[in-house]
């Protein structure tokens, strides 16, 4: 049997030290826990994603109303490029592959800046909003 440690038994020159077993713990019977009723599984609501690209690089990012689309893929740890976030130097430029439809309409700047490359599917994160609710 080994000897039970207290606060007591660690105090120097001390050796009055008990030796005692543990009280015996009353045991319940087991009853039966109902558990909660399970209907057949629903389908679970799709996450509203857009899939952009850069540089090779395709990100999911989660459709968060109201934010940019760089504010959002910092908040999800997505490793985007970018460097002044007003949409004049251009470096935080995607493709967006898909989930367009929950991006608002580009902003000027971004008409400015990308002219073209808008029809091709390219946005600027720092400027590409998401729209403040889900598209039906």
């Amino acid at each position: 049997m080994r000897k039970q440690l207290t606060v007591g038994s660690l105090i120097p020159r001390r050796s009055d030290v008990q030796m005692s077993s543990p009280a015996p713990v009353p045991v319940q019977p087991q009853t039966s826990v109902k558990k909660p009723d399970r209907s057949p599984a629903r389908p679970q609501l799709e996450q509203k994603l857009v899939q952009m690209k850069q540089r090779s690089q395709t990100m999911p990012v989660r459709y968060a109303p109201s934010q940019t689309l760089l504010q959002a893929a910092l908040t999800q740890a997505q490793p985007i490029a970018y460097k002044c976030q007003q949409g004049h130097c251009g470096k935080c430029s995607v493709q967006i592959v898909a989930g367009a439809s929950l991006l608002d309409t580009p902003t000027g700047q971004e008409k400015a800046k990308l002219g073209e490359k808008l029809a091709t599917g390219y946005r600027l994160a720092c400027q590409s909003t998401f729209c403040s609710s889900i598209p039906t």
